[in-house]
């Protein structure tokens, strides 16, 4: 007879039961004198072919808590109520009570599994291409450092830290939000693209958009200060010394031009144009003036070796800065008299 049952019941769960075997199932589930501990085999095989598509969030559990006591409050005492119900109540209570069991077995086991940390760093003139538990690509920059958990838990924060540059591609999930910790600096997003540039040395933080929604904090004197909420093409640089930031538009194919090996400067200092290709270029700049400090440059190189690159930005001052490379020491030398 039990082993009936269970086929039954295995036919239920998978809706393949007629209304007569239904009725053979809900009389054996109504009468107390059937634990449905023997359902327990049953249920198990039911719930684990489940797994990828239940959802184990402290949400879920309360909320079927909620409905377990309304279940139980419910339950007719008398034995004058309808046999309907009483077939309804007993399949209602055992499966509420095999769907919590599972949940909680789960939560307990996502609790007790001990998240550890990884981290990557890149030295100059390495990118790396990272996928996270979730999905979420990251690419990371030259001389940078990625630190994120083992994994991600359902309904929690995802929370990751950067310290350099990374383009980051983040699968969307509202229950989940993503944090990017970036020194004083926060980033939240719940699934987007977008650049972020946080290298401590620089003394700037940037964020660039380039699909959905980011959130940027400040977080210097512990206390969480919401800056800006930024879409497609908009670019917020923070000074971390002045506490101060703007906000201005950005070509949407330039915020992650790096990876395709594209660089991109406007108004930028030259001193600050090669401590950007130092990283990328894995090469060292010896300056031995201080007559260029001054110069500032708006360029672009895509695919560019850095002899081209340099011999660009000799054009473009006039001819009036002068380099030398050291292919072997990977070192440039450069003097000159000013820029145009």
């Amino acid at each position: 007879m039990k082993e009936n049952i269970k086929i039954l019941f295995e036919y239920y769960l998978a809706g393949k039961t007629t209304p007569e075997q239904e009725k053979i199932l809900m009389e054996y589930l109504a009468d107390p004198a059937n634990a449905d501990s023997e359902f327990y085999g049953v249920m198990e095989s039911a719930w684990t072919a489940k797994t990828t598509e239940t959802d184990y969030s402290l949400t879920a559990v309360n909320g079927l808590a909620e409905i377990w006591d309304k279940v139980e409050k419910r339950q007719p005492k008398s034995r004058l109520f309808s046999p309907l119900l009483k077939y309804a109540a007993a399949v209602i209570v055992i499966i509420s009570a095999s769907l919590g069991w599972y949940l909680y077995l789960n939560v307990q086991q996502a609790t007790q599994t001990s998240i550890t940390f990884l981290s990557k760093t890149t030295q100059k003139g390495e990118r790396l291409k990272l996928i996270l538990p979730d999905s979420s690509v990251v690419y990371l920059g030259a001389e940078s450092r990625l630190t994120w958990p083992s994994r991600f838990v359902k309904g929690n924060l995802r929370n990751i830290q950067l310290e350099g540059e990374a383009f980051f591609e983040v699968k969307h999930d509202t229950t989940s939000p993503f944090i990017v910790q970036s020194g004083e600096m926060q980033t939240r997003v719940l699934g987007t693209s977008f650049n972020i540039y946080a290298y401590p040395e620089d003394e700037t933080f940037s964020v660039a958009v380039r699909t959905g929604k980011v959130g940027v904090s400040e977080n210097s004197t512990g206390k969480l200060r919401h800056l800006s909420l930024l879409t497609p093409g908009m670019k917020l640089s923070y000074h971390l010394k002045a506490h101060h930031y703007d906000i201005r538009n950005e070509r949407i194919s330039e915020i992650n031009a790096w990876i395709k090996n594209s660089f991109a400067f406007k108004d930028v200092s030259l001193a600050n144009m090669f401590q950007s290709l130092e990283r990328y270029y894995n090469v060292r700049f010896e300056m031995k003036t201080n007559k260029l400090n001054d110069c500032r440059y708006n360029a672009t190189f895509t695919n560019k070796s850095i002899s081209d690159i340099m011999e660009e930005i000799r054009i473009m001052s006039g001819k009036k800065m002068r380099y030398k490379i050291d292919n072997a020491n990977k070192i440039i030398t450069v003097w000159g008299e000013g820029c145009q």
